[in-house]
């Protein structure tokens, strides 16, 4: 089965400074700020004098899983839309081995500034492409029976509505992850594709934004991933069952972790798994991918066969 992404291209740029609060008080490790193209040039700017540049990297959470996915060997296939900039030429290269058809270039491309404080834990700020508002314009909100949906957040409502109808459409898989983008919109508005989602994957925070009512989400989603962080995971089925985590070799960063997390949890699936041994390959695969910045540190193919193949014999 073809697993198809939609949500943002970004360019991810990466930044270290000593201290978050000294380069923006809105800044918290872990959380997500979104804004302006003029806004993110000028926090781009105070970074440049005041932190370091590291690297940078193609991003969006729904991106990286697919990028996860078609480097451990899944088919995959994604929806949306990049700059026709130099960004844009970069975020397409990276996913090398991804069905681009349905990807369109238009305008400049999304990018996201992602800023390591010296405990290596991040923030994020975000801005949109230029031609997000015109996705449904731009681009067919089209899937088939055979292909798992998985969505992560656009940062318009244009982009919003265009997944409302995606999703309205799709009668294959359905997974979410609608980071803090989506979940501020709240529970009433996120409903449509809460209630029809077959897996959603969410934080502690994200939660909260959606008012913390986890026993009337578990009525009416049929698997929820609740990811922890350093503390693990929780996976709500029939009954609840604890994901324990896994101590990392090296940290360097974060970003993407519980992207690389959703590839591996939906990978363990399409190969077999059970729903609980998917999470626990799920772990496995994500604390690897804390060795280094952003996609570089993702495990390569012959490390998710070593790890997934650790399951036939229990």
């Amino acid at each position: 089965m073809r697993v198809v992404g939609s949500g943002a291209l970004n360019l991810d740029l990466f930044y270290e400074v000593e201290d978050l609060k000294a380069i923006d008080p809105r800044l918290e490790p872990g959380r997500e700020l979104w804004g302006s193209r003029e806004e993110l040039w000028t926090l781009r700017e105070r970074l440049e004098k005041r932190g370091r540049f590291l690297t940078s990297s193609g991003g969006g959470s729904a991106a990286n899983t697919i990028y996860a996915l078609s480097s451990w060997g899944f088919k995959t296939a994604f929806i949306g839309v990049v700059g026709e900039d130099e960004e844009g030429a970069q975020v397409m290269a990276e996913l090398k081995g991804v069905d681009l058809s349905r990807v369109k270039r238009k305008g400049h491309t999304a990018c996201s500034l992602i800023i390591l404080d010296a405990q290596r834990d991040r923030a994020i700020f975000v801005s949109p492409g230029s031609h997000e508002k015109q996705i449904s314009a731009l681009v067919p909100a089209q899937t088939s029976r055979e292909e798992w949906l998985h969505l992560s957040s656009l940062i318009s409502e244009e982009g919003f509505a265009f997944h409302l109808q995606l999703k309205k459409q799709h009668q294959g898989p359905f997974s979410l992850d609608p980071g803090e983008i989506y979940a501020q919109k709240g529970l009433k508005k996120l409903y449509p594709l809460l209630s029809q989602a077959d897996l959603l994957f969410i934080t502690r925070q994200e939660l909260e934004m959606l008012g913390g009512d986890l026993p009337f989400l578990r009525q009416k989603v049929k698997r929820i991933c609740l990811k922890r962080g350093a503390q693990g995971a929780i996976i709500y089925d029939d009954q609840p069952f604890e994901i324990s985590p896994v101590s990392a070799t090296s940290i360097v960063d974060n970003t993407g972790a519980g992207d690389v997390f959703d590839a591996g949890v939906i990978a363990g699936l399409l190969s077999g798994l059970t729903l609980k041994a998917a999470g626990e390959l799920a772990a496995s695969l994500a604390a690897l991918s804390l060795r280094d910045y952003g996609r570089r540190g993702y495990p390569s193919r012959e490390e998710f066969i070593q790890r997934r193949n650790q399951y036939d014999n229990t």
